[in-house]
Order: structure tokens, then sequence, then C-alpha cells
């Protein structure tokens, strides 16, 4: 297992890789724990936004869903979401902040599908979660088609 990452197995043959992201260890296991609650999917935290990004780059076909703090040391949110977004552009990018953004941060940089303000109700992760891949869902169902 990549120092300073968690992850929750899930039992099915071919899950979903969800990804959260945030410096705050508590945090990470919180929501990881509670995003466990959505069928299909496996979730990996990590504290550290450039292992995220090296995970991301050997398993991109596997995941569905980003969701990053904004505010993390070495790479912030809309950096490690930009990067994910030029290495592929069909996975779900979440930000999510307990501090405003300027909209002119969102429409510079065009990386962030979804915005979370923190605090965040775990119901409302796990909705959002949800909400999202049942998004992917149907647009990869519209490419087929």
């Amino acid at each position: 297992m990549i120092k300073n990452t968690t992850t929750v197995q899930n039992k099915e043959p071919n899950p979903s890789y969800v990804a959260i992201i945030d410096d705050e260890q508590d945090l990470v296991c919180l929501f990881r724990d509670a995003s466990t609650q959505v069928s299909g999917v496996q979730v990996i935290g990590f504290t550290e936004p450039m292992l995220a990004l090296q995970h991301f780059e050997v398993n991109q076909s596997k995941y569905e869903i980003i969701i990053s703090d904004y505010r993390m040391p070495a790479m912030n949110g809309i950096e490690l979401l930009s990067r994910i977004k030029q290495i592929n552009t069909s996975v779900m990018r979440v930000l999510m902040s307990a501090f405003e953004i300027e909209d002119r941060i969102f429409e510079q940089f065009n990386c962030v599908d979804k915005f979370l303000q923190k605090p965040i109700k775990i119901s409302d992760l796990i909705k959002e979660i949800q909400k999202q891949l049942k998004s992917t869902q149907i647009r990869k169902e519209v490419t087929i088609t």
C-alpha cells in the first residue's frame, strides 16, 4: 500500500474508483468510510496530492470521480484537477473547500465539474457521488449508442 493512502475494498468484481484527496487525514478517513455506502465503488483516500496523481496516472481507466480539497501543501486542488483533466477528460472532478473561491479561478482553469462547500454533510457527499456515478454511466451509454 502506498504511504499516506487508505483504501476501502469493494466486493464487486470491477468497482469504479473514487478518490478522496485532502491533507487532513481525519477527513479523508471520514469521507472514505462514508462513501463505502455507495455500491459499485472502491474508495481510495490520499493525504498527498502527488501520490493521488501518480495512482491516477497508473489506474486512470478505473477512475470515475476525483474529489479534492482546494488548499493542500505542494499542489492545490485546482492544480491537481487540471492535471487529472489533461490525463483523462471523462473523469468527474469535484473540488471542495471551506473557503470561498472566486468564479474567475473556475473559469480560468476550467477543470472543476462540481464544487462542494465545506463543511459537507455526509449524506450530501454520498448523494453527490451517486449523482456523479449516474451521470458518468449515462454519458458512457450515450457514447456507446
